[in-house]
């Protein structure tokens, strides 16, 4: 009975501060989703070889954006595999062995 009543008195204080951690939290859900989404850059990679094909931007204008994509898409890779390496280390697994198939190279 005293804890439901502390828990009443308490309200006006832990109330916005739990509302304001769930609103945290769900940003940071959302920022790591968008980090983590490599859709956009290959639609966006399909986007400049179309262009490419119709003629709308050289070849040149190609290789540098190709590059800043495959970059971007090293880089969400990267990324992916740091969060694996920590989620195997938090259950106590090998490092060894982390990291995800593309489907190229020796496996």
């Amino acid at each position: 009975m005293a804890f439901l009543i502390d828990d009443i008195l308490l309200l006006p204080i832990t109330g916005p501060v739990a509302g304001f951690r769930w609103v945290l939290s769900t940003i940071q859900k959302m920022a790591d989703e968008e980090l983590m989404n490599d859709q956009p850059w290959k639609e966006r990679l399909i986007e400049l070889q179309m262009r490419l094909e119709v003629g709308e931007i050289s070849e040149e204008e190609y290789g540098r954006e190709e590059a800043v994509v495959f970059q971007a898409l090293r880089d969400i890779r990267a990324r992916r595999e740091a969060v694996a390496r920590e989620m195997a280390a938090e259950r106590g697994e090998d490092e060894g062995g982390i990291g995800i198939y593309t489907g190229y190279g020796d496996r």
